[in-house]
C-alpha cells in the first residue's frame, strides 16, 4: 500500500485489478454468469469486512480469490437445496456465448476444473493455487494433470 492512499482506495484498486480473475474462477465453479457475479460481489463484501485483519496487505489478491471460492461454495450449496432433481440437467448446459475452452472446462468436475482455471487461466503458481484451494501442492499438480488428460480425451472424441 502506498503512502497517502486511504485503505478504501487501496482496497478498491486491488478489487478492480482482481475482479476479472475472480469472475473467471467463479464462472468455472458456478457455471452461471449471474451466480458468478453474485459470488464476486459477496467475496468483495466479505473481504472488505475482514481487510483490517490481514497481517500482510500484499496478500489481498489471494484473499480475494479465497473469498470468491468460498462464496461460490455457498451459492452452490444453496442451489443444491433449491434445485429439483429434474432441473439438474439444465445447470450443466453450456452457454451459447461460451468459448470452446469454457464449454469443455465446465464439463469437468470442480475438483479438476477449478485447479486448471486457477493454475492456467489465472496464471497462478502451484503454491498460490494450493493456498487458495487449501489443498497440498501435490494434489493441485495431480488434479491439473488429470484434468488435462480428461480434456484431451474429450477433444479427441469430438474430432
Amino acid at each position: 500500500m502506498q503512502a497517502g492512499v486511504t485503505i478504501a482506495q487501496w482496497f478498491a484498486d486491488t478489487v478492480t485489478n482482481c475482479r476479472l480473475s475472480m469472475y473467471r474462477v467463479a464462472r468455472v465453479m458456478t457455471r452461471s454468469d449471474a451466480d458468478a457475479e453474485d459470488a464476486v460481489s459477496a467475496a468483495t463484501v466479505s473481504a472488505w469486512e475482514h481487510v483490517g485483519k490481514l497481517r500482510n496487505k500484499e496478500a489481498l489478491p489471494g484473499y480475494l480469490m479465497r473469498c470468491t471460492v468460498n462464496a461460490c461454495h455457498l451459492i452452490l450449496r444453496r442451489k443444491q437445496r433449491e434445485t429439483a432433481a429434474d432441473d439438474l440437467e439444465t445447470l450443466f448446459q453450456p452457454n451459447v456465448a461460451e468459448t470452446p475452452l469454457w464449454m469443455y472446462l465446465s464439463r469437468l468436475p470442480e475438483k479438476f476444473s477449478l485447479p486448471l482455471q486457477l493454475r492456467y487461466g489465472e496464471n497462478l503458481s502451484l503454491e498460490d493455487t494450493a493456498s487458495i484451494l487449501r489443498i497440498p501442492k501435490g494434489t493441485v499438480s495431480s488434479r491439473c494433470s488429470r484434468g488435462l488428460e480428461i480434456l484431451r480425451s474429450q477433444l479427441g472424441k469430438e474430432e
